[in-house]
């Protein structure tokens, strides 16, 4: 179709094209940024926490419409609610942090409660009691909230973020710092997972088979999808112990939203920023020095050398105040590891082809071999032969001896664990 002027009203396949492909390359943004992210907005909600209570007068009387505002004294998220008939207030789906919770009505003084630790896959139950008189007037109570939770009938433990980054842990993996919760006991000999090299950390909780552990990381199943096996790296340790927020144990009768295996449920959740920057840099050195020699060191020669160096860093804050986070955390492993082993192997008069005699083998002896039994070797099996060293141990007494080695065997492990997240506009009502 053209106009008067011979102009075409419709647009060329050249414009169709460049616009196509514009619009491809931004959609394609658009939907990778999304997809970066969306996991974090995501997730399931078994991470979250609850706080739920009951707000009265000072006689007892429910209150009924009193206004509610919890904010998170880190990244300052706020939302509000009101009580209900029964003077009920509910907040679900929180991130885990400490919290400032404020509950207001009029001819009553405000009552603010600071300092309010909500952990995740629990819920906590924070009651007020307000006095008679003005807005204007408050009341600020730090709290100090006994850590049972009353709520459900869950039976388990939480591991706080300074228990995982503060204590000196063996290994400073998972596993080490969930051995702290009642029940839990580590379980080395249970089977390895193909999927992390044939090493693997497990525990036993409550004495259940690790592979009937459900281990979570922010509410998604981190088991090994093939045996059910706790997750794990070449070094056989969880790392990245300062990537997380707190870790819950839950041993028994917990909710049915922990479904998929039919003992305990371990729930990681990671770390978010906040309005401030806040960064971290360690190091966790173990050598031999102080250690002991195990069954099969001999007593004369030294401990087999060990060295491990585990190191890590990590930086949060805002991306923009108030409303988007970012945590990201780096974690290296470095090992190396000797071992004592002992075999049987030709001693040194062997790989010269001498052999003890069958009437006198005592005559035979790397003093004289004259008492020896001369025994051509084969030019092809020479080279073959010199690959295998000569005995340094004991001598057997028929031309073999024990062959005492303590080789290195290095790992080296470098997890990068990010986590962002963002937050929803301030005021939103719960």
């Amino acid at each position: 179709m053209k106009t008067a002027l011979g102009h075409s009203l419709l647009p060329d396949r050249r414009s169709i094209s460049t616009f196509v492909r514009f619009f491809s390359s931004r959609a394609r943004s658009v939907i990778a940024l999304t997809l970066a992210l969306l996991p974090k907005w995501t997730c399931s909600q078994s991470q979250l926490a609850a706080v739920s209570g009951i707000i009265t007068d000072k006689s007892g009387a429910v209150i009924f419409q009193a206004r509610v505002v919890i904010v998170n004294q880190a990244t300052e998220l706020e939302r509000s609610t009101v009580s209900d008939t029964a003077g009920i207030y509910h907040f679900s789906g929180m991130p885990p942090g400490t919290y400032t919770i404020r509950a207001e009505d009029q001819g009553f003084q405000t009552q603010v409660r600071e300092g309010i630790p909500l952990v995740s896959a629990s819920e906590s139950i924070v009651n007020f009691s307000l006095a008679v008189g003005n807005l204007r007037q408050q009341v600020t109570v730090n709290a100090n909230l006994s850590g049972i939770d009353s709520t459900t009938s869950t039976v388990g433990g939480f591991v706080a973020e300074p228990s995982l980054t503060k204590l000196p842990l063996n290994n400073q993996d998972l596993f080490s710092a969930v051995a702290l919760e009642a029940g839990v006991a580590p379980d080395p000999g249970s089977a390895p997972s193909l999927l992390s090299s044939g090493k693997t950390a497990q525990v036993a909780i409550n004495g259940i088979r690790p592979s009937m552990t459900n281990v979570l990381v922010d509410g998604e199943d981190a088991t090994d999808p093939v045996f059910g096996y706790s997750p794990a790296g070449a070094s056989g340790l969880f790392l990245g112990l300062d990537e997380l927020n707190g870790v819950s144990v839950l041993t028994q009768t917990f909710n049915a939203e922990y479904g998929g295996h039919g003992g305990a449920a371990i729930e990681m959740t990671t770390k978010s920023g906040s309005n401030q920057f806040h960064g971290s840099l360690w190091e966790l050195h173990r050598d031999a020095s102080l250690d002991a020699k195990n069954y099969f060191d001999l007593g004369d020669r030294p401990i087999p050398p060990f060295i491990r160096n585990q190191f890590g860093a990590g930086i949060g804050g805002p991306l923009k105040r108030d409303r988007t986070f970012f945590f990201a955390n780096y974690e290296g492993f470095r090992e190396v590891e000797a071992s004592t082993a002992i075999a049987t192997a030709p001693d040194a008069l062997a790989h010269e082809g001498f052999l003890p005699s069958a009437s006198d083998p005592a005559a035979c002896t790397s003093a004289s071999s004259s008492g020896c039994a001369a025994i051509p070797i084969n030019p092809q099996t020479q080279p073959f032969l010199n690959l295998m060293p000569p005995s340094n141990g004991p001598d057997n007494g028929d031309g073999t001896g024990e062959l005492i080695t303590a080789d290195k065997g290095a790992s080296s492990l470098r997890p990068i664990l990010r986590c962002i997240s963002a937050l929803a506009p301030r005021g939103m009502s719960a």
